[in-house]
């Protein structure tokens, strides 16, 4: 009897031992390897439809005579939204664009294939980057404000958008200044569209330059004023931003 127990004892050890060493040679599960594309984000600069030529004159619908000398931004947290709803973030990803220095576009890698429905990106900075050292970025990174030329080291934080140039003013040249600035005045701007990424491909954005001054309001630079700085209390930016929202709008994807 005696050996008996032992030989059944043996042969529970031996199972046991031998389901352990099978479940031990199972591999765990492997991620599927995500494909991904280059993205490149382009912008273009229009009037009325038409390609803005700079120091070109134009006539506002408030029927102001204007010319543009810069148009800037700084953008930031691109995001795409898949069709299961599922926000795919760009991350600590930024765009320095400059019009006027024929810098239009950005190259974002590693965006993982598959189709899209939404396209998001922000005019600004969230709190911890804008009031951050500026001083950390490469003399090329789009917050390097030797790059820029955006950034008030006298007030801290960035500019995230800049529109100046000149308008005349009872037949005299006459300089207007709009710096979009402050965690107030950041904006979200978002495109729903359809986009079905399975190669390298480009995303094509106007700016509507017009829409700054004729958009949900005619802004008149005579009248409503030609110049902020984006101030606490500030009631011509409060005016002027109304018009913001629409000034990019998605074009085309290629």
């Amino acid at each position: 009897m005696k050996n008996l127990n032992i030989l059944i004892l043996s042969s529970l050890l031996i199972i046991i031992g031998f389901s352990s060493c099978k479940d031990d040679d199972v591999p765990p599960p492997i991620d599927p390897i995500v494909e991904t594309i280059d993205l490149t984000f382009k912008f273009n600069a229009l009037f009325k439809g038409n390609a803005l030529v700079f120091n070109n004159d134009y006539i506002t619908n408030a029927n102001d005579t204007i010319r543009f000398d810069k148009i800037k931004y700084i953008f930031s947290n691109f995001e795409l939204v898949n069709n299961e709803d599922k926000i795919v973030p760009i991350a600590n990803q930024y765009a320095y664009i400059s019009f006027s220095e024929n810098r239009k576009e950005v190259t974002f890698k590693n965006i993982p294939k598959g189709n899209y429905k939404t396209i998001r990106i922000n005019v600004g900075l969230d709190s911890i980057v804008n009031f951050g050292n500026p001083a950390q970025y490469a003399l090329d990174h789009p917050l390097s404000p030797s790059l820029t030329d955006m950034h008030w080291g006298w007030a801290g934080g960035y500019i995230f958008n800049v529109v100046e140039g000149y308008y005349k003013n009872n037949g005299q040249n006459a300089g207007f200044t709009f710096h979009i600035a402050t965690l107030k005045y950041k904006r979200t701007h978002t495109f729903v569209t359809d986009l079905n990424l399975t190669k390298n491909s480009s995303i094509y954005f106007n700016i509507n330059a017009d829409k700054y001054f004729s958009n949900a309001i005619n802004y008149s630079l005579k009248t409503d004023g030609a110049m902020s700085h984006s101030g606490n209390s500030d009631p011509i930016m409060d005016k002027y931003i109304q018009n913001v929202n629409g000034t990019i709008e998605f074009d085309k994807y290629e």
